[in-house]
């Protein structure tokens, strides 16, 4: 449900000529998603090599495309800002579910995506508390973002309110001075 809500943020808030990142690519889903619109450049992240060959398999080399064997936590082969981030948290979806993503390199990433955004740009962020992991990287984004400037951010939690298990989507929109 949050997943479909997530795409149709980003659709109505990447422009013509924006830059994203897809900070955990997984098997290519959104990245595919991203690909459908005209960026300037799309910035592709994994750690696990599997994750990108399914992803390139998915979506294809495209000039406007490049890809990151590298952990999210530094984006180091990003040039210049973005518009939008995208994270799907968790594990790679049929690969092993004891790599997952945690919270020391989400929080580090997290925090390092906030200054790569533009004016108005947007963190979309997929949680999974599900998992021991998950459960812990949740409760460790909700309590960094709900002590972000209300000048600097606007920060909202969609979730299920009758399942706490279930994914939730966080968004982190940098505000227009």
């Amino acid at each position: 449900m949050f997943l479909k809500l997530a795409h149709q943020v980003w659709k109505d808030h990447l422009k013509p000529g924006n830059s994203a990142i897809d900070a955990t690519c997984g098997n290519g889903y959104d990245t595919d998603v991203l690909a459908r619109f005209d960026l300037a450049h799309l910035y592709v992240f994994d750690i696990q090599k599997k994750a990108l060959n399914s992803t390139k398999s998915r979506v294809g080399e495209n000039k406007n495309i490049s890809y990151h064997l590298e952990c999210h936590s530094t984006f180091s082969s990003v040039k210049g800002s973005v518009d939008l981030i995208v994270y799907n948290l968790g594990y790679l979806p049929g690969g092993n579910k004891s790599l997952t993503t945690n919270v020391q390199t989400t929080i580090k990433s997290i925090e390092t995506g906030t200054l790569l955004l533009n004016p108005g740009g947007l963190i979309s962020c997929m949680l999974y508390p599900g998992h021991p992991e998950g459960a812990r990287e949740e409760s460790a984004l909700l309590d960094l973002t709900a002590n972000f400037s209300s000048k600097k951010f606007q920060i909202s939690h969609h979730r299920s309110v009758n399942r706490s298990r279930a994914p939730s989507l966080l968004l982190i929109q940098k505000i227009i001075y």
